[in-house]
């Protein structure tokens, strides 16, 4: 199975509606014809041979659940990544594109909880990559997406 940010039930989840779909049999083009048919969306045949080829890894000309896994997982990844850009946003509130400690501690307040300054020295410590007293919005990302070892996540 592809390593990946998604949760073991997260996974399962998919695989389940991968498997009613598609009968075990992967995902086709006409398969995936039916499915957006069925919800109402209207695309071209060029459309879905795009996505299918896309998605089709193994270049047997459709979708096997590895590949779709691997879709889900970039699609959950990039959502993922595109909320802690908005927290980071919403902390930056001079928008310099850097957060320092009195960021942090007013961040954590906007969400209902006390921090020490003790608090905050850790946190910044712990983020704050080069040394420079501040967080960038890279050094932001490590620290709030989850980290793998040998594509697993730890936590």
């Amino acid at each position: 199975m592809t390593g990946s940010t998604l949760t073991d039930a997260e996974i399962n989840h998919w695989q389940a509606k991968f498997e009613s779909l598609t009968k075990g049999n992967g995902m086709t083009a006409e398969t995936l014809k039916e499915i957006y048919k069925a919800a109402g969306i209207k695309v071209t045949d060029a459309e879905i041979n795009s996505q299918i080829s896309a998605a089709d890894a193994k270049g047997h000309g459709k979708v096997d659940f590895d590949d779709f896994l691997a879709v889900m997982t970039k699609q959950h990844d990039t959502n993922a990544e595109e909320g802690v850009l908005k927290v980071f946003e919403m902390l930056d509130t001079d928008h310099d594109g850097q957060l320092t400690g009195e960021d942090l501690k007013r961040g954590v307040s906007l969400f209902g909880n006390s921090v020490t300054e003790a608090d905050v020295e850790e946190m910044m410590a712990s983020a704050d990559v080069d040394g420079d007293g501040l967080i960038n919005y890279e050094e932001f990302l490590k620290v709030m997406t989850p980290s793998k070892v040998n594509g697993q996540s730890l936590f």
